[in-house]
């Protein structure tokens, strides 16, 4: 795990998904599901492509356009959520978004790099940011 008090290494995470996201870019998978997401509160939108097979996440990309946050949030959601069954990112998803709104550091044990986030509760309109590819996700899911 990262550690969460180095503020400069989070940034350079932080920075580092949303310069050059690993995830970027639509492969046009047969089977694969496309969701889109849009913020309701700025131009942030993105195409989702996302993978399941036998409950599983194979593959998710994205393509668009958003803000530092949105971007880093959605690649570093991406691949934390790669290979895993979608009951697991039921729990990583609960566990983000208690974090993101409390800002509580207590319950962190799921979010690997999702930590560079640790600050966006002081941020009340990025909430919604840091957030956006990952409601597509949960609406997927539910």
């Amino acid at each position: 795990m990262i550690d969460i008090n180095d503020d400069i290494l989070l940034r350079k995470i932080l920075m580092k998904h949303f310069t050059e996201p690993e995830n970027l870019g639509l492969k046009n998978i047969a089977n694969a599901i496309i969701k889109d997401a849009k913020s309701q509160t700025c131009a942030d939108e993105m195409k989702i492509e996302i993978l399941v097979e036998n409950n599983i996440f194979k593959e998710i990309n994205f393509e668009g356009t958003a803000c530092a946050v949105a971007t880093s949030s959605a690649d570093i959601f991406f691949n934390l959520i790669k290979n895993k069954s979608l009951e697991d990112t039921k729990k990583i998803i609960y566990q983000y978004q208690n974090f993101l709104n409390s800002g509580d550091l207590s319950e962190i044990d799921l979010l690997e790099d999702l930590v560079v986030f640790k600050n966006i509760n002081k941020q009340k309109n990025r909430i919604l940011c840091a957030n956006l590819a990952i409601e597509a996700i949960n609406e997927i899911i539910e």
